[in-house]
């Protein structure tokens, strides 16, 4: 296993050449996972291979690690599994997206070479929860206490009547 895998990578060119990459990628090198970490220690276990499937360059593989989401309700740490399993078609247009076969996800290529740690943070952020929480209810984890606010006797029940007595009068 690699303890750095590279930064940039032409993956069609890896594709081409059968190429395999098993490593890590720590979450430090991935900046837009880090908006949704509650701490940024750890990495993402990273088997991919790159090969020819017919004319499209594919990536295949699964990506899998132990995050720390931070939970939407609570703001604590919420633990979270990632185990993802990847199959990339590569493509220069979205006519070819169009005609990837089933079961293939689409990756724009438009330059040689790309960030690998973005490829692999994409398909971290598209494991996420949309709204991360505990199954739980997060109360304990608040040190809120929730109190309902006591309505005053000049205050008028309804926000219109002050309207309606405008209206009964005429003024204006």
């Amino acid at each position: 296993m690699l303890d750095q895998l590279p930064e940039l990578i032409d993956p069609v060119v890896f594709a081409e050449r059968t190429s395999h990459l098993v490593g890590s990628v720590k979450f430090q090198r991935m900046n837009r996972l880090s908006e949704f970490l509650f701490d940024k220690e750890g990495e993402m276990k990273v088997d991919l291979h790159f090969y020819k499937e017919g004319k499209v360059p594919t990536i295949e593989g699964h990506i899998e690690g132990h995050l720390n989401l931070i939970c939407q309700t609570c703001l604590q740490s919420l633990p979270w599994d990632v185990r993802k399993e990847v199959k990339i078609g590569m493509v220069q247009t979205m006519e070819q997206a169009d005609r990837l076969e089933d079961g293939l996800e689409p990756m724009l290529i438009t330059e040689g070479k790309v960030s690998f740690p973005g490829i692999v943070e994409d398909e971290v952020i598209i494991a996420l929860p949309d709204y991360p929480r505990h199954a739980e209810a997060c109360m304990q984890y608040t040190n809120v206490e929730f109190v309902e606010p006591e309505k005053s006797e000049d205050e008028p029940d309804n926000p219109f009547s002050v309207l309606a007595k405008l209206k009964n009068t005429g003024a204006q």
